[in-house]
């Protein structure tokens, strides 16, 4: 029937194995899976002695890379490889149809458009690269199609001011290995035929990771000693740094530096952003009461943006108060957009916010104003930031098919620790999506078959959400809140699957389900996305 047989190899790991009859009679296979450590070793037992088969494995999480070719042994022998110890990965085996192989290839590329290139991180010294003339996530179309004929695209990259180093690729994306970690590459494609080749994409700048913890280039030096951002912007000298710990952004765009800005750098690239993790590094001040006599006198002082590596639509401001007669503070954020000057007006008590729903490589003036009850004082200096790109790994941006989210408040099956504003959008599943959020970066995830009709959590047949992410066009693995086992929780209808891009069914989740539910997603994804 085409559907896949889920393989259940041992608690780290979970493989599919797809049947495709590839115009042939519908052959049964077999496969035998022993996972061991970070090896696993497929046997597959063939259908008859003349059948030849092929697949490919495709990565999960930290350990995404692209379909890495097998070329199964001939004779049934088994098929071994090393890879990360990562919780899935998907293996997809096809019968090879006898002198077919490359008729599904005509050699075609269009030469004309320029191709865009997406990078991503495997390990500190390998990439991930992926193409297209639109933007798109390594996971998109039927991983079975691709042509196998060579020498389709060429890849070409090298140390910054070094010579090239040319890959000749037959698909629309490879991993690219050996490289040296923490250090600065340029790659870029071309599409070719057997007549000529097209342009060079534009050049990309990508910053290879590190080989265990990230560093930190300096030493913070953040406010007096008498006001300190951090819990009693431990030691979190390896955390902040006035300087990123790579220079470029994921589209080789260069971040702002400047002495008013702090850079929190132990994000790691597969890790969604988080508002709330970065807000714990700075405590909650307990509110006095004040007798105030007059408005206020002084400006606050020492605005500082306090931003994230790979965090574009959020900044954290702190500054230090300096007088006695202020309450609360004016938060004024202004920039410049396609209907002239928009301006964002947060109020509160404390001294530092989170920015949010700002928009990437936007440039954006900030100053706090401080007030109590008799009226307001003089603002602060106006700091400048400019926001680094939209990290193309994030969202799966499709020309035309941008999200749209309305508010609309739903009906929910509450289980839940967010308690905000709600939003809803369709989806390509023909259901409706309604988010409930936190923060624009933290938030529940819902689903319904109708927009007035109840909207019900989400379940998991294989971890605890992660993969609900695709929901709000991330294809990033989310963190998710407290993950309890099925039995663990109550028992409640609603929606469930096992694995990215399977379609949700209905039914019992939690209770004997061993279906999880949680309160909480982070995608990297804001939402809503306006400033």
């Amino acid at each position: 029937n085409g559907y896949p047989d889920y393989l259940h190899c041992s608690p780290f790991y979970t493989a599919a194995t797809l049947l495709s009859s590839m115009h042939m009679r519908r052959q049964n296979m077999k496969v035998r899976i022993n996972a061991t450590g970070d090896t696993i070793v497929m046997k597959f037992v063939r259908p008859n002695a003349d059948t030849k088969l092929e697949g490919y494995i495709l990565g999960y999480g930290s350990s995404m890379f692209s379909k890495q070719f097998i070329q199964l042994p001939e004779n049934g022998l088994p098929y071994e490889t090393e890879i990360d110890a990562e919780p899935k990965y998907l293996i997809a085996v096809q019968p090879i149809p006898v002198n077919d192989v490359k008729k599904q290839c005509t050699g075609n590329v269009n030469l004309e458009k320029p191709l865009h290139l997406v990078i991503g991180s495997v390990t500190p010294t390998s990439v991930l690269l992926s193409w297209g003339t639109l933007l798109k996530t390594p996971y998109e179309g039927n991983i079975m199609n691709d042509c196998l004929e060579d020498g389709n695209y060429t890849v070409r990259y090298r140390e910054r001011n070094r010579k090239w180093t040319y890959q000749t690729c037959p698909a629309s994306d490879t991993v690219i290995d050996s490289l040296k970690p923490n250090t600065a590459y340029e790659f870029g494609v071309r599409p070719n035929n057997k007549e000529r080749s097209g342009v060079w994409s534009k050049p990309v700048i990508h910053n290879t990771n590190m080989s265990g913890t990230y560093l930190n280039p300096s030493p913070l030096s953040f406010h007096s000693s008498n006001h300190s951002p951090f819990k009693s912007t431990g030691d979190n000298s390896s955390v902040f740094s006035s300087l990123p710990t790579s220079e470029v952004d994921a589209m080789g765009k260069k971040r702002f530096v400047a002495p008013h800005v702090i850079y929190k750098t132990d994000k790691k690239p597969d890790e969604p952003c988080s508002i709330t993790k970065s807000l714990s590094f700075f405590p909650e001040e307990e509110g006095v009461e004040q007798n105030v006599t007059a408005p206020p006198r002084l400006p606050p002082s020492n605005l500082t943006v306090v931003t994230v590596e790979g965090c574009p639509s959020f900044v954290i401001l702190d500054w230090e108060k300096t007088d006695n007669d202020t309450t609360e503070y004016e938060v004024i954020s202004r920039t410049h957009g396609p209907n002239g000057e928009e301006v964002s007006i947060l109020t509160t008590n404390q001294t530092h916010t989170a920015v949010e729903n700002l928009k990437p490589e936007n440039s954006y003036e900030f100053k706090v104003k401080p007030k109590n009850e008799l009226g307001e004082g003089p603002a602060s200096e106006p700091v400048l930031f400019n926001t680094e790109s939209a990290d193309p790994r994030v969202s799966e941006n499709v020309s035309g098919k941008d999200a749209i989210w309305t508010q609309f408040p739903f009906k929910a099956d509450s289980y839940s620790e967010c308690n905000g504003k709600q939003y809803v959008k369709r989806t390509w599943y023909r259901k409706f999506v309604g988010i409930q959020l936190c923060n624009s970066l933290r938030y529940k995830i819902y689903m319904s078959d109708s927009l007035t009709g109840r909207f019900y959590n989400i379940g998991d047949q294989t971890g605890h959400g992660e993969d609900h992410c695709q929901f709000v066009d991330s294809f990033l693995d989310g963190q998710t809140g407290s993950q309890l086992l099925a039995n663990q929780l109550p028992s409640r209808s609603g929606f469930y699957r096992a694995m990215r891009q399977e379609p949700v069914n209905f039914g019992e989740i939690g209770g004997n389900s061993h279906a999880t539910y949680v309160g909480w997603y982070e995608c990297g994804t804001p939402i809503p996305g306006k400033w």
